[in-house]
């Protein structure tokens, strides 16, 4: 069974992805910043790495053949401050850089890297234009993050790694991602829609996310970009009237105003104001099946 490497192994998705790994049977070695995080599964060890002192344990990529890499600074967390924006876009570059530069100097015997983009490669816009792989990228921050992360990555790519990369769209999990902040506001009935609501909302079960990645580790003849979201296409609207009614709660307020969001987060708004259709043409087209294929099968099953 192959052994995989996880950079970015301790996040909503990173926790998904080893526990389903695992349970599949696969060997898996974690980078962790930690010196000394201790495993409680024969199939997972972690291993230090520091992408600041340009370090990595050189044992995390003894009989490796296959990187995911999940790094990443939460593109939401903060303002978008110009100081914060520059570690949006390095937390991704200097990572895959640093994996690069050790396969690369070390001819490690990899050959398979998965790595992660984002549909705000297409821009912040409301459109009902639907967005497949071939469309240009977008002008705006997002869509110039995810452009730079997309070119890095392909690196791998041009020494003879199978690269794919996957642009994913908002991860809907009961646990985490999104669903996880506006809980606590959909429990109590408040109404989680921002602006018009009618922006679209692009996303994709977490449990259809790690069974991608086990499609893709099982079909070496997958390479490229696919869009990584889910086939119905759904408004934020559509999004928060589903997650109420997770919560056996009904709408009792009005969606909060454009001019408030705003003020509040800055550019960082067009995140939640904006959003467009998106296509998964292409990754159905190469056998691959959703289970949550509708929000509410999602949130509700």
């Amino acid at each position: 069974m192959k052994k995989i490497l996880i950079a970015g192994a301790t996040g909503f998705v990173g926790t998904y992805l080893i526990n389903y790994l695992l349970e599949k049977g696969y060997f898996i070695n974690a980078l962790s910043r930690r010196s000394k995080q201790v495993s409680h599964h024969t199939n997972l060890a972690y291993f230090q790495w520091d992408i600041h002192q340009q370090y990595i344990d050189r044992n995390a990529f003894e009989n490796v053949d296959t990187i995911i890499n999940l790094t990443g600074a939460n593109i939401g967390e903060k303002r978008w401050t110009k100081e914060r924006k520059s570690e949006i876009i390095s937390s991704r570059i200097k990572s895959i850089d640093l994996l690069y530069q050790y396969v690369s100097e070390n001819k490690f015997s990899i050959n398979t890297f998965i790595s992660s983009s984002a549909v705000g490669y297409y821009g912040a816009v409301t459109t009902d234009e639907m967005f497949k792989e071939t469309v240009e990228n977008g002008t705006d921050f997002l869509a110039t993050v995810c452009k730079e992360w997309e070119n890095t990555a392909m690196k791998f790519n041009d020494i003879g790694i199978r690269t794919v990369i996957l642009r994913k769209g908002v991860i809907v999990g009961k646990d985490g991602g999104i669903v996880q902040k506006l809980a606590p506001l959909a429990k109590l009935g408040i109404n989680v829609s921002l602006g018009s609501g009618k922006q679209f909302l692009p996303w994709i079960d977490i449990r259809d996310l790690v069974k991608l990645y086990g499609f893709i580790l099982s079909n070496s003849k997958i390479n490229g970009i696919y869009n990584t979201v889910s086939s119905e296409n759904i408004t934020m609207n559509e999004f928060s009237k589903t997650l109420l009614k997770s919560y056996k709660m009904r709408n009792i307020l009005p969606n909060a105003p454009s001019f408030i969001i705003r003020l509040l987060f800055g550019e960082m708004s067009v995140m939640f104001l904006e959003g467009s259709k998106i296509s998964n043409e292409k990754l159905r087209s190469i056998g691959f099946s959703f289970e949550f294929d509708t929000i509410e099968k999602s949130l509700l099953l």
